[in-house]
């Protein structure tokens, strides 16, 4: 089957080189632009209802040539956005006028907050220091729906984790959407003065166009901070920002001792607290002592069989949600370093403190501090300590895309330390070259009192790329030292240097001639690892055909080659895959993935090679406004000599039903056949606004176990329910 498969991928990639050169490539030039948009100072009130019917809105519009961005680069939109922007002494308006001659085709839903990128919408970027730096983006969907994040220069993905307190409302009308959007002034950092200047830059996705197009447009190998345009406000002023969010959490959790008999309901009430005030405009300093940061949402079930490497698990509490942006720094995203920081190291804090802002219009930094319980259980010398974790973020820009940076990340516990220093900076070349690099040197003492502070205990990345519309250049080098440690960061393995290269290539489709078609993606990487304790080199060759097309979807095939090195054995391994999605209508969208590989089996002394097989399938079902249901399959498994190492099936089914934008119900329902776990999660949420919280839940975990000699067996037997917990969380959030 897998010869089968590569054949396969092999033929069609030979059909598409014969074929394809024939497709012409045209496309509407981008718009360029220097235009400054002046805010309107209105004194009328403006109600946020999605009608846009206030004096303000009959005046002359923004009516610009939004370009798209994605999938296809450089055409105009084929449909109308008109926009305005306004401001008082207290808040920036904004307002949208998206005509489309199909309204009944328009993709929306009644759904929770930040859960709306598969749905038309429109979207607002302000940054509001207007050095590039840093920016706010809000999403608004055409019911009035919310998302919002931040973006930064480190031109990392968007972090979609922050929640901001904004006002937005939505109507479809006969020709399209409105959309009305209300920022209050003491939700954003920004220089206040007599001359106030932001950067803007405004989007619209019209999915079942599978399009995405911005004004100005998103220039080729730059993102939204380096594409948009100015924006002054007269005689802004700072408002008094003052916060003080009160929290109170019950919890209430019992195990299952034997077949017939619980434990003991433990119960924890706690109350919580978090200050924030507004020091100027555009520093704000927080404070929270003894926080909630019980997750609403349960980690999603990762295959954790025969991973060589430790998994990762995105941020979900709000104090390390918030405004953490400041706080990236450069390391190669997909390498064995990703993440310098990285709060999830941060297991139990009983206590949190953050200072971020801007001095002056280039500087920019974070100050995080935390004091971790995690050990305060244990039965050791150092039962009641707290690690304490100190992180400090600097950045100073100077013109679109460029900066220097220093960071510092310290865990410190019982007399062990770890203490990391880092620079790291960015530079633009003639538009089309882009240069980043890092430095980190690291010292640490470890639970035996052994001082590392000399020797390998760096890192070190320079990252180059080349980006024209039909061609992108990736390249990289990096050290990841012996000795280096990273106790608030994200490390997957050092003691490497890995020399990586990459080539996209885009083939854009003649729209007249091939409407279905979008463009078409072609990738070459080669990377090489070399051990600096083995001194043998992992290799890794990629390459990827990807097809962009209507109705959302998409197709990639994926062959991969590997030679990589265990235990002092090398193994030469491939793997091809097929993936792809569809939305075939508005309620029902579809994506799966097949792979078929070879794979070393970690687990064996001596390791050896086999072969597996990897299924991913999701069906995100919507059959009205307000029901949400998304049902999805993970399968992975590895054989040898006929013989099955493992097998894992996670199932998982989320369901939602949204009442309003503010309350939702959700049964959330999750299985591992290979831990033979059942988790079920239960929750009634109401949302006024970021902080002003309503929450309660129910979860159980459910596992195989046998009863046998007044014991438990695992993994064989009954299924039984073997803890129930219960939490209720209310909030408020006052704002002065």
């Amino acid at each position: 089957m897998k010869k089968k498969l590569f054949t396969a991928i092999g033929g069609i990639l030979i059909l598409w080189m014969l074929g394809l050169w024939s497709v012409q490539l045209s496309a509407a030039p981008a718009e360029k632009t220097d235009e400054t948009i002046f805010g309107v100072k209105v004194d009328e009130k403006i109600k946020i209802d999605g009608l846009l019917d206030e004096k303000i809105w009959q005046t002359p519009a923004l009516k610009k040539k939004f370009i798209t961005t994605t999938p296809l680069y450089g055409y105009e939109l084929p449909y109308d956005t008109l926009v305005w922007v306004a401001y008082d002494k207290e808040n920036l308006y904004f307002a949208f006028r998206c005509v489309d001659p199909e309204p009944d085709k328009i993709k929306t839903a009644i759904t929770k907050r930040d859960n709306v990128s598969g749905d038309d919408w429109v979207s607002v970027s302000v940054d509001a220091m207007g050095n590039g730096q840093l920016g706010y983006i809000l999403f608004v969907n055409p019911n009035g729906i919310q998302a919002d994040g931040v973006t930064s220069s480190m031109h990392v993905d968007d972090d979609m984790a922050p929640d901001f307190v904004w006002e937005s409302s939505a109507k479809i009308t006969k020709d399209g959407y409105d959309v009305e959007i209300r920022l209050p002034l003491n939700s954003i950092g920004f220089k206040s003065g007599k001359k106030v200047e932001m950067g803007m830059l405004f989007r619209r996705r019209i999915s079942r166009l599978s399009y995405i197009g911005a004004w100005p447009d998103i220039k080729l190998n730059r993102w939204i901070l380096t594409s948009q345009t100015k924006a002054e406000f007269k005689d802004l002023k700072k408002q008094l920002k003052l916060e003080i969010l009160p929290s109170l959490t019950y919890s209430s959790q019992a195990t299952r001792e034997t077949p017939d008999q619980w434990s003991k309901n433990v119960t924890d009430t706690e109350f919580g607290i978090g200050v924030k005030y507004g020091i100027t405009s555009s520093t704000t300093a927080e404070i929270t002592i003894n926080p909630d940061f019980s997750q609403v949402e349960s980690d999603a079930l990762q295959v954790e069989v025969n991973q060589r490497y430790p998994l990762f698990y995105t941020e979900k509490r709000p104090f390390f949600m918030e405004g953490m942006g400041i706080f990236n720094f450069w390391t190669y995203v997909y390498g064995f370093f990703p993440n310098a920081v990285y709060t999830r190291q941060i297991v139990n804090p009983a206590w949190g403190a953050k200072l971020t802002g801007n001095i002056g219009p280039k500087f920019s930094f974070g100050v995080l501090s935390a004091g971790d319980d995690t050990w305060d259980t244990s039965v050791t010398p150092n039962k009641e300590k707290q690690a304490f974790f100190g992180i400090a973020r600097g950045k100073l820009g100077f013109g679109k895309d460029n900066y220097v940076g220093f960071v510092y990340t310290g865990r410190t516990f019982a007399g062990q330390y770890n203490h990391l220093f880092g620079i790291d900076g960015s530079i633009r070349a003639a538009e089309r070259h882009w240069f980043r690099a890092s430095y980190i040197y690291t010292a640490s003492k470890d639970s035996f009192g052994n001082v590392i502070d000399s020797g390998d205990t760096g890192y070190g990345n320079f990252t180059y790329t080349y980006g024209t519309k039909a061609i992108i250049v990736i390249s990289s080098i990096e050290h990841i030292g012996k000795d280096l440690r990273a106790d608030a960061g994200y490390l997957q393995r050092n003691g490497v240097n890995v020399s990586r290269a990459g080539l996209y290539y885009n083939f854009y489709a003649n729209q007249k001639k091939l409407p279905w078609l979008k463009v078409v993606t072609t990738y070459v990487g080669f990377d090489v690892t070399r051990d600096l304790r083995t001194h043998k080199d992992d290799v890794r060759i990629n390459g990827v055909l990807s097809f962009y097309l209507i109705k959302d979807a998409t197709i990639a095939l994926t062959y991969q080659h590997l030679r990589e090195n265990w235990r002092g054995q090398a193994f030469d391994m491939n793997a091809g895959k097929v993936a792809g999605a569809i939305r075939l209508s508005n309620w029902l969208r579809l994506t799966g993935s097949i792979l078929l590989r070879e794979g070393i089996y970690y687990y064996a002394n001596p390791a050896f090679m086999g072969t597996g097989m990897g299924i991913t399938f999701s069906a995100d079902l919507q059959p009205n406004s307000k029901l949400n249901q998304n049902f999805s399959f993970t399968h992975s498994d590895l054989k040898a000599e006929g013989e099955k190492l493992y097998n894992v099936d996670i199932l998982y089914s989320k369901t939602t039903y949204q009442f309003n934008k503010y309350f939702f119900l959700r049964a959330l329902i999750q299985y591992n056949s290979y831990q033979k776990r059942l988790l079920t999660d239960f929750l009634a949420s109401f949302t006024l606004i970021p902080g002003t919280v309503l929450h309660v839940g129910y979860g159980g975990m459910y596992e195989k176990r046998d009863w046998v000699d007044y014991r438990w067996i695992p993994l064989e037997g009954e299924l039984y329910n073997i803890k129930r917990s219960f939490f209720a969380k209310v909030s408020y959030l006052w704002r002065f």
